[in-house]
């Protein structure tokens, strides 16, 4: 029986991969650093193998009866480690890659996605790139903090629109496209949910929906990375921030599809769904 391996899966989006998967009754094994860890915080309803980029010993191990991947790439690892597990994921037979990857990466040569998908491509492994717009779950990661002490969102992103789309979403074309086989090989799909709009609509929104008001600063970039230096976060996650909201702020970030709804047949989340579902993360106790 063929079976995949859902990489990621301590962290947002391959969780939910995971359980769009486990949903459909496909048979996988959840790749993660440290196997005790993960059955501390989901106990023992998933299979786990142990991955680690950085250990070419692990490789082998994750990959045994493997013939498809969700791969998801943590921005902490090193490229040449990455494109070695994605070199060895070929000569151990692996049959479909589907990789999350970033939406309208191939005008952004400068962002670690754009160069993972040519190793991809370069390995020979017939691939799925799934190329999503900005996450709505970054409300309840990098941007909580301030949500939660401050009821404000913080970041440098202008009045540029942006087109959001919940994870949960994302999984679900993940899920397809490693399931249904080879009619999703050698495609980029680019999603996004059903609307764009600006930090301040979503403030708006996220107000009416939690009962307090929300707003947005919209500071500078030189005022958002002294603010975040300022409050000892890394120099280099706070530059990886600044990027993602980049595009948003000179206006390049706005654009729709409809592949979710083609692919899947379903409505994308609204981000007022996400709001309510995701509600105790941003109503302090």
């Amino acid at each position: 029986m063929s079976k995949m391996l859902v990489t990621g899966f301590t962290g947002n989006v391959g969780y939910e991969v995971a359980q769009a998967v486990r949903a459909r009754g496909g048979d996988m094994v959840c790749g993660v650093r440290n196997v005790e860890r993960a059955q501390s915080v989901h106990g023992d309803s998933y299979e786990y193998t142990v991955l680690d980029y950085g250990k070419p010993e692990t490789y082998d191990s994750a990959l045994a009866g493997i013939d498809r991947i969700f791969l998801n790439y943590p921005p902490e690892t090193e490229f040449d480690a990455f494109h070695a597990f994605i070199d060895r994921a070929k000569v151990r037979g692996v049959q479909h890659i589907t990789y999350l990857s970033i939406k309208d990466v191939q005008f952004m040569p400068f962002v670690p996605h754009y160069k993972n998908e040519k190793a991809i491509i370069r390995s020979g492994v017939p691939y799925t790139f799934v190329r999503a717009g900005y996450f709505m779950q970054n409300m309840n990661l990098f941007l909580l903090d301030e949500l939660q002490k401050n009821q404000r969102i913080y970041v440098a992103a202008g009045k540029g629109k942006t087109s959001f789309i919940d994870v949960r979403d994302i999984a679900e074309v993940a899920a397809v496209s490693l399931l249904e086989g080879d009619q999703h090989k050698y495609k980029k799909y680019a999603l996004t949910g059903a609307e764009a709009f600006d930090f301040y609509e979503v403030a708006r929104r996220m107000s009416e929906v939690l009962g307090f008001t929300i707003t947005y600063s919209n500071p500078t970039i030189k005022e958002f990375k002294t603010y975040m230096l300022g409050k000892g976060l890394d120099p280099g996650y706070v530059n990886v921030v600044t990027g993602i909201h980049m595009a948003t702020k000179i206006g390049l970030a706005g654009g729709i599809t409809g592949t979710f709804t083609t692919l899947t047949g379903n409505t994308p989340r609204k981000l007022e769904q996400y709001v309510k579902d995701y509600r105790d993360y941003f109503v302090t106790k």
